[in-house]
């Protein structure tokens, strides 16, 4: 993936030698990302460590970049989903503490995840056997988050087998029990069962401090829960989608947080076609009129999804136009009718501002009837991450 940099007065050059040839790219505001970093910060005590979620390359945003920036702020922790990306930010000499968000496979990955301090999570009594196995190979001490299932029933002990779970753990001399966790399933749109989730942890915490057993950093609180839950704000919190701008409820004022991210391309080619002009593949679309027809440099390639086509919006020259017909693997038609002036080379926004309109990820998550989240992972790594500094 290539990583350019811009001021953020600046936009992306139609003759540039940046070595991005093929126009289309998302740019990313940084002071955007920091800004929404210090307003989530704000709601917790400052004895709560934050984790900033940077999985799934910073979903979509670009790995490296955001885990910068957000270490600028004071981020104490770093979420990952697998061992490339958190050697990626060791190599990127990125000195907070990473943690994989999830089970290490194959067991012969633990030995660069232990070496590199890399925190694991084990998820099962047989993972943590493993860790310990390898630490001592490694003649070192392994730094582990425990996971509790709650209620998710994707990974981790059930949690009315935790205590046993966790007493294994601290048996191990090898291992370090540095956090306990568990998941919710569905914090933005299930309070009744997130409400569940939070009391059956808070108990479970409260039974091992009976037992005096303890633990540095306890986390649930993913973005909707540290928003909502207060109660479910332990000692780390792990925000995500919401450091990008994404609020995970409708209608919430408490926050104001900032888009971070646009995602933008360019006209390659003008026709005129008259009216009953088969448009792209199997001609799912015909005009009606005597019609101005854009290509644009955008595709199901760059992530930009094949059910977009007939129905999907960009702008151009301040203005909504429709997208029209299939959209193809490299380039996407518009209905640039309206548009009069338009020429070879203008701006087409997918995401972000253009004049006085806007096309948020989350009307284009609408009418792909998915979520913010899967949009922002689905960009493809050929599309230039350009950073706004």
């Amino acid at each position: 993936m290539r990583i350019l940099n811009l001021k953020q007065t600046e936009s992306f050059p139609l003759d540039s030698n940046l070595s991005l040839h093929r126009p289309t790219w998302v740019e990313i505001n940084h002071k955007n990302l920091k800004e929404n970093f210090f307003q989530l910060s704000r709601l917790v005590s400052p004895k709560v460590s934050i984790l900033s979620v940077v999985k799934a390359n910073g979903y979509g945003h670009g790995l490296v970049p955001v885990a910068k920036s957000l270490s600028e702020c004071g981020s104490s922790f770093f979420g990952v989903t697998s061992l490339e990306e958190a050697l990626t930010l060791k190599e990127a000499h990125l000195n907070a503490p990473i943690l994989i968000l999830g089970n290490i496979f194959p067991n012969s990955s633990l030995e660069p995840a232990i070496k590199n301090g890399i925190r694991i999570t084990v998820a099962s009594i047989e993972s943590a056997r493993a860790c310990e196995e390898m630490a001592i190979k490694c003649g070192l001490r392994a730094l582990v988050h425990a996971k509790l299932d709650t209620g998710m029933n994707r990974i981790g002990v059930n949690i009315k087998n935790g205590l046993d779970f966790i007493q294994k753990i601290l048996e191990h001399p090898s291992l370090k029990l540095e956090g306990i966790y568990t998941h919710f399933s569905g914090s933005a749109e299930d309070p009744k069962f997130t409400k569940f989730q939070i009391e059956t942890f808070t108990n479970f915490i409260s039974l091992l401090s009976q037992k005096k057993i303890y633990a540095p950093y306890v986390h649930c609180a993913n973005s909707a829960a540290l928003i909502k839950y207060p109660e479910s704000r332990f000692s780390l919190v792990r925000p995500g989608i919401s450091l990008y701008g994404i609020n995970p409820f409708q209608g919430e004022k408490k926050l104001k947080l900032k888009k971070v991210l646009s995602w933008k391309s360019r006209i390659v080619f003008l026709k005129e076609a008259p009216a009953k002009t088969r448009i792209s593949y199997l001609g799912t679309f015909v005009t009606k009129r005597a019609s101005k027809i854009a290509t644009a440099a955008f595709g199901y390639a760059d992530g930009y999804r094949r059910s977009l086509s007939n129905k999907g919006v960009v702008l151009v020259n301040g203005k909504r136009v429709p997208v029209i017909g299939r959209v193809t693997m490299d380039m996407t038609m518009l209905d640039v009718t309206e548009c009069p002036k338009v020429h070879v080379g203008d701006e087409v926004v997918l995401i972000g501002e253009q004049g006085k309109e806007t096309i948020s990820v989350e009307e284009m998550a609408e009418l792909c009837q998915t979520s913010a989240y899967e949009i922002f992972c689905n960009i493809a790594a050929r599309v230039a991450r350009v950073d706004l500094v």
